[in-house]
């Protein structure tokens, strides 16, 4: 009973409850007037901005496709055309203009050399482990990576640059051994006597550090990289790079140094080699042993880093550095080599334009005890001029 007298009760409230519509607000037509005027003035002030932005988007992106389309059909054109000219691998090994004058002794040992040295071909795939990590570690450590240019390697070298106060593209390079190539081959364009004043001026010339040279460069550099095979181009640098002492290539210059060929070098001496190229003349082993040695340890802690060469075999080969070989070390002849190049007929000699091999009389064993004998005497004379002097002024002193 309870529950049906509850009922009617909840009818009769819901019966008197009135439904609150929310009243809208009453707009006047003056006003909806102003603001569609507002409107119109604003739409015909913007539409005019908005052709004009999308108008000068659309100019600029046109010419932004068109000019990237000029310039990648230009890199295509230079590079195709620098592919096309180039000699085979063979024919650019040997950058030699002018041959060389090896001298021999009595006993067909040789003793003097004279003009640049080339020696065997160096191969890539042939030489020592060693030295092949060791120009990798100073040189071009993505070489394997790359093709050809190393964005983040002439970054690095721009910032290096800027941060010791130079010019962005005066010092380092960051330059890869592919674009180093560009140097040594000169883009492709050999040395002919009749174009350059000397031989020097065409090297500067090959050598320039321009932004144009840069770009050029680059594409030459992604020729090369087109035509051959990394090991060829690492092989063509192994050869035509300068490294003191009248070698040309590390063949000639392991040869020179160490009487070996390049296969057979630890890696004290393929540091000692790789220490050369950034001075080979400075560097040279037999013009300062020491600071050749020093280089090398330099050489060492890269290869150490770069986890191409073990601590343990880091530390021992810095501890035991490389020396000179008993022929290199021999300075007896010089001045009798000198004489037989001034002697001679200069097509054998200065104007040789082949390896020339001349056997003579020379007989290191005399010559040393020759040597010997004048440097006690000219000891002798030294020290009585001394004594003559020391005399002289006690005498005077006298008077």
């Amino acid at each position: 009973m309870k529950r049906d007298n509850r009922i009617p009760n909840l009818r009769n409230k819901r019966a008197n409850t009135k439904k609150i519509i929310p009243s809208k607000k009453i707009i006047s037509p003056r006003k909806k007037i102003k603001k569609s005027v507002a409107r119109r003035a604003i739409g015909a002030f913007t539409k005019p901005i908005n052709f004009l932005l999308k108008l000068i988007i659309r100019f600029f992106l046109g010419w932004a496709l068109k000019g990237t389309l000029v310039i990648a059909l230009i890199t295509t054109i230079a590079v195709i055309y620098y592919n096309i000219n180039l000699p085979p691998l063979n024919d650019m090994l040997d950058a030699r203009d002018k041959g060389s004058v090896i001298f021999l002794d009595k006993n067909k040992r040789t003793f003097a050399w004279r003009g640049e040295q080339f020696g065997a071909i160096a191969q890539a795939n042939t030489i020592s482990t060693h030295l092949k990590n060791a120009i990798l570690a100073v040189e071009d450590k993505r070489f394997y990576g790359h093709f050809g240019i190393s964005p983040r390697g002439i970054a690095g070298a721009i910032r290096i640059n800027l941060r010791e106060g130079r010019g962005a593209l005066t010092g380092h390079g960051g330059s890869t051994i592919t674009q180093q190539n560009d140097k040594l081959l000169c883009l492709g364009k050999p040395y002919k006597a009749k174009d350059w004043k000397s031989e020097s001026q065409y090297e500067a010339n090959c050598r320039q550090s321009s932004l144009w040279r840069k770009v050029k460069e680059a594409l030459f550099a992604i020729a090369l990289e087109l035509e051959f095979t990394k090991d060829e181009i690492l092989t063509l640098y192994l050869n035509r790079v300068f490294l003191g002492a009248g070698s040309r290539g590390f063949q000639a210059a392991s040869q020179r140094y160490f009487d070996k060929p390049a296969s057979n070098l630890n890696p004290a001496e393929t540091a000692m080699l790789a220490g050369l190229l950034v001075a080979p003349s400075r560097y040279a082993p037999t013009n300062n042993l020491s600071k050749s040695q020093n280089r090398a340890n330099i050489i060492l802690n890269l290869m150490e880093q770069q986890g191409l060469l073990s601590k343990e075999l880091a530390k021992y080969y810095k501890e035991n550095p490389a020396k000179l070989s008993i022929k290199a070390s021999q300075k007896a002849g010089g001045h009798f080599a000198d004489w037989v190049m001034q002697s001679a007929p200069h097509y054998f000699t200065k104007k040789t334009t082949e390896d020339v091999t001349i056997e003579t009389t020379f007989d290191p064993k005399i010559q040393e005890a020759a040597e010997e004998v004048l440097d006690d005497i000219i000891s002798d004379l030294t020290s009585f001029r001394d004594e003559l002097r020391i005399e002289s002024s006690f005498q005077s002193a006298q008077l």
